[in-house]
């Protein structure tokens, strides 16, 4: 109890954005290593700021409102609704040490997040004297920058080695600007505008920003739930149909596979791509609650004669070809979604009809042979939760309008507070592929996996944690690599020590086994062979005073088929610098790293300026570092500066390949954010 106070009483004291950013970079650095899909992580990010900004009051909450954090799994969410409505109200956060399923490290996590107040109305009129007098403002303007000069920089009378793509529209900036402002959580708007390096600001291809976007949400409004106008997101189900934000999928929150109900929200992020532009509304009365959405915008892609092979999703338009294809494709959406809410039942569905103003037409190969041709598309989906004492049963089955299936059923159950199990089952045809279904999955797609995934945790002692999870998978249908049908095998364990509060320790294994093509290109029959890699991975974090001390070493190691094995080592050291009543923070980071070949290259999560995220891939033999530094001017204004260079030792002249080429050996980033109050 006495180690708790002294935790807590500290947190209340730190930079609460401080304590808040170290949560999240918990977090996401537990996700993010074991995960190679690219994924628009600063949503949830921005998510999590801004609940940390208007923090959940535990007395006076609900399950929906838990489930925004990430981190907690649903046993958590029950364990702490289930202690409220045993106890009653909470008194101080020192209680959360009696919830079971809480350990240590999960209260570390969801302090900056919640606190303990008198219960109110969410529904209480908004008086716009307020809005304008409690409402806060931020104005946010953010410029990265590359020290070397890339290929696709070169002016034409310079030698560049490039592919015929052509140079670069626009300068090496990186810039960005967004204003937010909100009342509680009751009134949220933001506009954005950002051009990436590369991309022309003003000139005679493009004048100004190259993205622009702008959103309003209001909450608890009578009946109305939630209005958005502008962009936003949707999320439904178990994102068979629908569900563009963060799925967890396979990672160290092993118990966190069942997808959350979010339904409409704003989206203030800058990815170009994953997200609606229009609005929507959700109405409850009683246990219904009905939300109906619109979208209308343009996409990328390449057009000839009405028809275009692939929808370009990276939103980049920085040389000519690049930008011909912006914005070239209408895309209508029209979504409606019914949920009905008992005590111990939700079920829920979900319409989604997309439509084009031209032909998706791809060039068919083995593997994409199922891919959806056409210009629209309806997909449905009925997903449910039942809940009895401590079991959770959850799933849903989705359906296109051309019959094809797909299936996801799971189950979670806390036999006792010291163990959690969860089981999870999916059955994804073919022929499935829907535009927005995020589910599941050991790829990004949706679509040809039929597998089960299992996994536990357990807390055998008191300062103890053992996840361990493992997944079997089968692809009917040939995938892309792999001319043939293919199985695959996943095992993941996890031991966490937390000796105490300012120590913390864990050791993680993780081991895949799949399938590619044998490389014979004149075998008349596919042949697959088996691929194999594991890392063992430890992590060490130790605080003292104001400095956190963090370090990680990660050893891999791959093979194919009988080839020898590879193997490959990076080390970090990482030190922060946060004093509770200084005006600065600083975090330094060094980092040495030997994996020659591709198969063992790293990805690892880095702290960066307030509302970036940061997770650069690295192979070959060399060392990166970065430095990180927050300045605090007055209440209004801060400041935030990065600069990180990788520097590699393997002989390599150059770097990169096409217009991102680099001459020489090393790549050197700086950025720079400055926000400012009001």
């Amino acid at each position: 109890m006495l180690l708790l106070i002294i935790f807590s009483i500290q947190v209340v004291a730190e930079n609460r954005i401080a304590v808040t950013k170290e949560a999240i970079a918990d977090m996401l650095e537990q996700f993010s290593a074991e995960s190679e899909v690219a994924f628009d992580y600063n949503s949830i990010y921005e998510e999590l700021i801004s609940i940390s900004q208007n923090p959940i009051n535990l007395n006076h909450t609900k399950r929906e409102e838990l489930e925004r954090l990430a981190f907690l799994s649903d046993v958590q969410v029950e364990s702490i609704l289930a202690y409220l409505y045993q106890f009653g109200n909470i008194k101080t956060v020192y209680e959360l040490q009696l919830i079971e399923g809480l350990d240590m490290t999960d209260i570390r996590r969801i302090l900056p997040f919640i606190f303990v107040g008198e219960g109110g109305n969410e529904n209480t009129k908004i008086y716009w004297t307020d809005v304008l007098k409690y409402g806060k403002q931020e104005l946010l303007i953010r410029i990265d920058k590359g020290f070397e000069e890339k290929s696709g920089y070169l002016s034409e009378e310079e030698p560049s080695n490039q592919a015929s793509t052509g140079n670069y529209l626009g300068n090496q900036f990186y810039t960005c600007t967004k204003y937010r402002f909100h009342y509680k959580d009751r009134i949220q708007c933001s506009f954005s505008a950002e051009k990436d390096a590369g991309e022309q600001f003003w000139g005679d291809v493009h004048k100004g920003y190259d993205f622009y976007s702008a959103t309003l949400q209001l909450n608890n409004i009578g009946r109305i739930k939630t209005i958005v106008i502008g962009d936003f997101r949707a999320n439904f189900g178990q994102g068979l149909v629908l569900h563009p934000d963060l799925v967890m999928g396979k990672s160290s929150f092993a118990l966190k596979v069942a997808n959350r109900n979010s339904g409409l929200k704003k989206y203030s992020s800058t990815d170009e791509n994953n997200f609606f532009r229009g609005g929507g509304f959700s109405y409850q009365f009683g246990k219904i609650e009905l939300s109906a959405f619109y979208s209308n915008k343009w996409i990328d892609g390449d057009t000839v004669n009405g028809s275009f092979p692939t929808w370009k999703k990276y939103g980049l338009h920085r040389t000519e070809s690049e930008y011909r294809s912006k914005q070239t494709i209408n895309q209508q959406l029209l979504g409606l979604n019914s949920t009905i809410n008992f005590s111990e039942l939700k079920l829920g569905f979900t319409l989604v009809h997309t439509a084009l103003d031209q032909q998706l037409q791809s060039e068919k190969s083995t593997y994409n042979h199922f891919y959806f041709s056409g210009n629209q598309q309806t997909t449905a989906g009925l997903n449910y939760r039942i809940r009895l004492l401590n079991l959770n049963m959850f799933g849903e089955i989705g359906r296109t309008d051309k019959g094809a299936m797909a299936s996801v059923n799971g189950v979670s159950f806390s036999p006792t507070s010291e163990v959690s199990l969860v089981a999870l089952q999916r059955k994804y045809s073919p022929e499935y592929d829907s535009f927005y279904a995020n589910a599941f999955s050991e790829t990004s797609r949706v679509s040809n996996e039929n597998g089960l995934y299992l996994a536990a945790e357990i807390r055998p002692f008191k300062q103890w944690k053992i996840v361990t999870a493992a997944d079997s998978y089968t692809a009917p249908w040939p995938r892309f690599g792999m001319d043939a049908p293919s199985i695959g095998h996943s095992y993941f364990i996890q031991a966490d020590y937390t000796a105490q509060r300012n120590l913390t320790m864990f050791w993680r294994y993780k081991y895949d086994e799949k399938q590619t093509n044998d490389g014979l290109t004149d075998a008349k029959i596919a042949t697959l062979v088996p691929t194999y890699k594991s890392s063992l991975q430890y992590k060490l974090c130790y605080t003292v005073g104001n400095f956190r001390i963090k370090s990680i070493c990660n050893v891999n190691f791959a093979q194919r088929n009988s080839e020898p094995i590879t193997q490959g080592i990076i080390f970090a050291q990482n030190l922060s610098y946060s004093p509770i009543s200084s005006t600065y923070s600083v975090d330094i980071r060094l980092q040495l790293f030997d994996a020659i070949h591709y198969e063992n290259r790293f990805y690892s999560y880095e702290q960066d300026v307030l509302y970036a995220f940061s997770m650069p891939m690295v192979y070959g033999i060399g060392s990166r570092y970065y430095l990180n530094l927050r300045y605090n001017c007055n209440q209004s204004i801060s400041v935030w500066f990065k600069i990180a260079q990788t520097v590699y030792a393997d002989g390599r002249e150059n770097h990169s390949t096409g217009n991102e080429m680099i001459v020489g050996n090393r790549k050197t980033d700086f950025r720079m954010l400055l926000k400012y109050l009001f």
